[in-house]
């Protein structure tokens, strides 16, 4: 034993020896001998409590490490708090993987990204930093060719690793492609593991150009009408609206960069939220019960600069952008108010009241506001509105017969045909109607053909009517 010890060995010792004279009077001298005994105790006890304080320093500081020095965008593998909402991106088949992909560029904080494909040559260009081969035993990580039920197989095959991938999610977005093999058919089974799982999902698709044919359009109808029964939320975004919305010298990428930017609202909308207190406060919950078992959704940001800075984010953020859907009679409608120091109490108000204009007059409104000083002279609006009882197969066959049917000229009033216009030099038709005139014998001839023409009395002014070939059988 150490000699730090001994003292102590040799003072416990020293505590059982009492002096005679000073047992003999123990009762008059009580402190004498029990002062030893309770300043060993009470150093003990320092001691013991000294450790734990030191213990419970260093709990906290691993809770308060997490909560404060935690990036918003440690997004991927790194274990968050249990107050934190735990959102997560999954880019399901080539154009879900672009998508994410994109997404990632922006730096988008606060949500985790999955990628999924059934190639593998593909899945190896996704950035994401959880990347699963769906279906490796049935497809050889070869792809789906294109046919919806293998990507279906696929996935079912591979449920334990995306159920580990999705882990304890609180809201899930499922991107994807519709009309091709993986996006068509794995995204309803992920999907449907989301829910299982306890999770808000959403479901941010695409539809195929009309120019890809009708084996695909009908592929993207079945696979929209099988996903949309199996996520909270659907927003659908059609090619072909590139045609009509992007100038015609944007590059390819520009152009896609359109239609994967409605993800990138949506996630950013949501997450921007959820994580950033403000004055008026929307939390999870409020999220929650605007977008669950919604159906048709709109996800939307607004931004104004200037001395209408409210209208104008007010106008983008209903206007939803590249989306095909308005919020015209939604009934539940969620929109957040972000604006620097200057923001004003009426600025929130127009805000609020051209959103009333558009929506269902019953329907249930959560609105938050909060303070940015990093927004000068801006406001910037933040909509997610559903309920717009919109069927999902209902619009992609009005997209489809708006796009295949053939042009033709306009027409104001379907008014009944009038009298057509004539030419200046055209002459006016033969009116039946003539002036009364004195009727002369009838007389028949024959024209060359040989056939008997019956001639009409008719007055002398009027012999200018007979045909020239006529008079001279006459």
């Amino acid at each position: 034993m150490g000699e730090c010890m001994q003292p102590i060995h040799h003072n416990s010792q020293r505590r059982n020896i009492v002096p005679k004279q000073w047992a003999e009077n123990a009762y008059a001298q009580p402190d004498v001998y029990e002062e030893p005994e309770d300043q060993w105790a009470v150093l003990r006890h320092e001691v013991e409590d000294e450790t734990m304080q030191r213990q419970g320093e260093r709990v906290r500081a691993d809770w308060e490490i997490r909560d404060t020095e935690e990036s918003p965008g440690s997004n991927n593998q790194e274990v968050q708090s249990p107050h934190n909402v735990d959102i997560v991106v999954v880019g399901v088949g080539g154009g879900g993987m672009n998508a994410v992909n994109r997404m990632i560029n922006t730096n988008v904080r606060g949500v985790r990204y999955v990628a999924m494909n059934t190639d593998a040559q593909v899945l190896g260009l996704s950035q994401a930093p959880t990347r699963i081969c769906l279906g490796e035993h049935h497809t050889k990580g070869l792809g789906a060719g294109g046919i919806a039920a293998v990507g279906m197989r696929a996935a079912t095959e591979s449920t334990p690793e995306i159920r580990a991938a999705l882990g304890k999610a609180d809201m899930v977005f499922i991107a994807a492609g519709m009309g091709g093999g993986t996006g068509t058919g794995a995204a309803p089974v992920i999907a449907s593991l989301a829910k299982k799982l306890g999770a808000l999902t959403i479901g941010i698709v695409t539809l195929p150009f009309t120019f890809e044919g009708t084996r695909r359009r009908r592929a993207a109808e079945q696979g929209l009408s099988e996903l949309s029964s199996e996520v909270d939320a659907l927003i659908t975004v059609p090619n072909d609206r590139l045609l009509t919305t992007v100038a015609r010298d944007f590059s390819l990428n520009d152009a896609f960069k359109v239609a994967d930017d409605v993800l990138r609202q949506g996630v950013q909308g949501i997450a921007e939220v959820i994580n950033v207190p403000g004055m008026v406060n929307v939390d999870f919950a409020d999220v929650r019960n605007v977008l669950h078992n919604a159906g048709t959704a709109l996800m939307s940001i607004g931004q104004g600069v200037g001395r209408n800075r409210a209208q104008l984010a007010a106008e983008e953020a209903i206007a939803g952008g590249f989306l095909n859907v308005t919020i015209r009679g939604a009934k539940r409608v969620l929109f957040n108010i972000s604006g620097g120091e200057d923001m004003t109490l009426f600025e929130i108000n127009e805000v609020a009241e051209r959103i009333g204009v558009a929506i269902d007059d019953a329907a249930d409104i959560t609105f938050g506001a909060v303070v940015d000083p990093t927004l000068h002279d801006t406001i910037r609006v933040t909509l997610i509105a559903a309920g717009m009882e919109e069927v999902p197969t209902a619009r992609i066959e009005a997209i489809k017969l708006d796009q295949t049917r053939p042009a033709r000229p306009m027409q104001t009033n379907p008014s009944p045909p009038a009298t057509p216009q004539r030419w200046p030099n055209q002459r006016p038709p033969q009116t039946p109607q003539r002036t009364p005139y004195a009727p002369r014998p009838q007389r028949n001839f024959q024209d060359p053909r040989g056939r008997t023409v019956k001639q009409q009395g008719a007055g002398e002014d009027d012999i200018i009517d007979v045909p020239p070939f006529l008079k001279r059988y006459e």
